[in-house]
């Protein structure tokens, strides 16, 4: 495959594990080679570690399925000391992207300056799914200036 520049970052090629996919990469390490993949993308990293939703957590039916985890992850202090290190140590080509999520902008601009050194890290993917519980729980996405806000603040923050 052919190697892809995006943004200045050059990928080995252009597959990347959506995010949550393979967690932090430990769950799929004997089952595919990471490092023959362009990047991953790991798994919601909120400030604090989330248990996420109670099961059932999948509906399957005939047209597809539903899922609602309710980003389930270690939270900011198990990323940075546990997860990314792993990636780090286990990982020579293939690019680290960490989606970064939380019920706040302060919470996605908390976890991204706590990530920001760590030189295993590419990129960050901002989940703007997430309600805003400071709006009412309103999606940051919903609405183009709440995307906007978001997404400024973030960027600020690398």
């Amino acid at each position: 495959m052919t190697a892809v520049s995006l943004f200045g970052t050059t990928f080995q090629n252009s597959v990347l594990l959506a995010s949550g996919t393979a967690a932090f990469g430990r769950e799929v390490r004997g089952v595919i080679d990471l490092d023959a993949l362009g990047g991953i993308v790991t798994k919601a990293v909120t400030p604090e570690p989330r248990q996420g939703n109670p099961p059932p957590r999948v509906a399957e039916f005939a047209g597809g399925m539903l899922n609602s985890v309710g980003l389930a992850n270690p939270g900011l202090a198990a990323a940075r000391t546990r997860e990314l290190p792993w990636l780090a140590a286990n990982l020579r080509r293939a690019r680290v992207l960490v989606n970064v999520a939380g019920g706040s902008v302060d919470d996605y601009v908390s976890v991204i300056e706590g990530l920001t050194d760590l030189a295993v890290i590419s990129a960050f993917e901002i989940n703007a799914s997430c309600p805003n519980t400071d709006a009412g729980g309103l999606e940051f996405g919903a609405t183009p200036d709440g995307l906007r806000g978001l997404v400024r603040r973030c960027r600020r923050a690398t």
